[in-house]
């Protein structure tokens, strides 16, 4: 003869509310192996206990009803389905603990920046990498030497019919407030199959920010942002890149969509980002 338990005592041996062994039952999960019919109560076996042992260690690891259903559902239980189902979860819950650890390193990184004395907020973003025709020069100072770098770099990629449809970017390899002799290094976007071309490595992250106008914003900013970096307990990993989404040019030899194109520097529009580490 049977031993059956009731709903409430099987509930209080396993842990389970009774809530959820009703669920279950609806869910065609874990019948009961009897129901009274004249006071509708439910009965169990000690023998099911083992069973909705598994359905909560399933759904205390995220399993759905359904994922459930399908592993326990379709006839005797098999072992190695469900250990492999298990695995699979494993690596899923994994991703999302590392997306979720990412997520609180960068709000720590976030209110360490705008808890700063500042006017101006900067963003986390990652960086691409970029494929580019690269010139690297030294110049007396900032201006006419640079633009005159980009102009023939514009030139000599149009010739080839490698230009990409990417903003060109400056690389400063002295920070912007060094007044003479200046390390730059001239970027304009190339096709994939380009060649020659050079390979500018992205960030997993990076401290940008937009600016309009003139280009006598870029010290100002670089100093903020290297400010909020410090704050925010980060290391520059690379050196500052102005990009430009909106300038100036003379396109002697060359022609550039209009949409990138400004008449007046007030109309430039500039990107600085100083890719970071932890």
């Amino acid at each position: 003869m049977k031993r059956f338990l009731r709903i409430g005592d099987m509930a209080r041996l396993t842990g389970v509310s009774i809530k959820a062994l009703r669920f279950y039952d609806e869910q065609n999960l874990l019948r009961p192996d009897h129901v009274d019919p004249q006071t509708g109560y439910r009965h169990y076996t000690a023998d099911q206990a083992e069973r909705l042992a598994m359905i909560a260690n399933l759904r205390a690891i995220d399993f759905s009803i359904a994922e459930i259903s399908s592993l326990l559902n379709d006839g005797p239980p098999d072992t190695a389905v469900i250990l492999s189902a298990i695995k699979r979860k494993q690596a899923v819950l994994a991703a999302e603990r590392d997306e979720i650890a990412g997520k609180i390193e960068t709000a720590t990184m976030l209110s360490s920046m705008i808890d700063q004395d500042t006017d101006h907020h900067f963003r986390l973003t990652p960086l691409g990498d970029e494929r580019v025709h690269a010139v690297r020069k030294r110049v007396p100072h900032l201006g006419e030497p640079v633009t005159e770098i980009f102009e023939t770099a514009e030139a000599d990629v149009a010739a080839r019919g490698a230009r990409a449809d990417r903003p060109p970017f400056l690389i400063f390899h002295n920070p912007p407030t060094t007044r003479a002799d200046l390390d730059i290094e001239v970027c304009i976007p190339v096709e994939a199959d380009a060649e020659p071309a050079t390979q500018i490595a992205g960030a997993p992250l990076a401290v940008a920010t937009v600016y309009a106008g003139g280009y006598g914003k870029t010290e100002k900013l670089f100093a903020d942002m290297t400010a909020n970096i410090a704050a925010a307990g980060l290391s520059a990993a690379g050196p500052l890149r102005e990009v430009y989404h909106r300038f100036g040019a003379d396109q002697e030899d060359y022609r550039l969509p209009a949409k990138v194109l400004a008449r007046h520097r007030l109309e430039f529009l500039t990107e600085l980002q100083i890719p970071v580490s932890p």
